[in-house]
């Protein structure tokens, strides 16, 4: 089989929309890799109709029961030479597997090396661009920096989220999420691995996939929507630093970077947040800072 696609959904809508962005691909010649946190009803009938497979973690044991280590067990279960890894709630066009292998196989001659090729990423079906990802991490402003291409077709970039990545087979399944890691920091975590196992990362600009998400609250853009969330982004920012962080990048870091997130984070609460929920807010952030 030439390629995998792996999702994570819930089942809902999103699950339905993607299903059918799929059914319409020129190319054919791929299985569907569904991973889910419930069984499905009525699941049997669409497998049998379709070249589609899922997992459930109520079914498999998933240490930690995070992101990470679902993410990993999708990826380990995938049978294509490729893989491409996708979000529920994308939509794409009906040449877009075609062109995405075909411009792997183009830049992989050109630059005579195995990669992984990821889109720019627009906001719904617009002409918006959400986000072509990240060139870097900053110690020193403690985040990740955009990458733009401006009038580049492409550019080497260090860090991606999973809105979509393509790679062959062996660069995902050798370079698997770290399962300590989870929450923002997963994706990245990720990705970097990859790019400092020596795999390029590539963002292209003529290839494109529409970000389909629902409505954010402006704390939940800054993925602090609730007190776990404040919690776990604190958290794997720290981890993050620990794990990758040269004796310069902490200095950097501890001296300015480790102040100015946590600083804008609880901004944007006391701007943001009812009155009622930015106590408990504040304290999550404060408190894996500290930890």
């Amino acid at each position: 089989m030439k390629l995998s696609i792996v999702i994570p959904t819930r089942w809902d809508q999103n699950m339905k929309n993607i299903i059918e962005c799929l059914h319409h691909q020129t190319f054919k010649d791929f299985e569907v890799i569904f991973v889910v946190d419930k069984p499905l009803n009525g699941w049997n009938m669409l497998h049998d109709a379709w070249n589609i497979h899922y997992i459930t973690s109520l079914i498999h044991a998933i240490p930690h029961n995070n992101a990470s280590a679902l993410r990993n067990l999708w990826i380990k279960a995938a049978k294509g030479q490729f893989i491409q890894l996708m979000d529920d709630d994308e939509w794409f066009d009906k040449d877009y597997l075609e062109k995405s292998l075909s411009l792997r196989n183009t830049y992989h001659v050109k630059l005579h090396k195995d990669i992984v090729i990821t889109p720019t990423l627009m906001y719904r079906k617009t002409w918006n661009i959400q986000s072509q990802w990240f060139s870097h991490f900053s110690y020193l402003f403690s985040r990740p920096i955009p990458q733009h291409l401006w009038k580049k077709e492409r550019e080497y970039i260090q860090m991606y989220s999973w809105n979509s990545l393509l790679a062959p087979w062996y660069i995902f399944k050798n370079n698997l999420f770290d399962e300590q890691l989870d929450f923002v920091y997963e994706d990245l975590d990720f990705t970097y691995r990859i790019h400092r196992a020596g795999y390029p990362l590539i963002v292209l600009r003529d290839l494109k996939i529409y970000h389909m998400e629902r409505n954010k609250t402006k704390l939940e853009q800054a993925w602090i929507g609730n007190e776990y969330a404040a919690y776990r982004k604190a958290k794997h920012r720290m981890l993050f630093v620990k794990k990758y962080g040269n004796i310069w990048d902490k200095i950097q870091f501890y001296l300015l970077g480790f102040r100015g997130q946590p600083l804008w984070l609880i901004s944007k609460v006391l701007r943001f947040a009812p009155a009622k929920d930015r106590w408990k807010l504040v304290k999550a952030i404060v408190r894996w800072t500290l930890a």
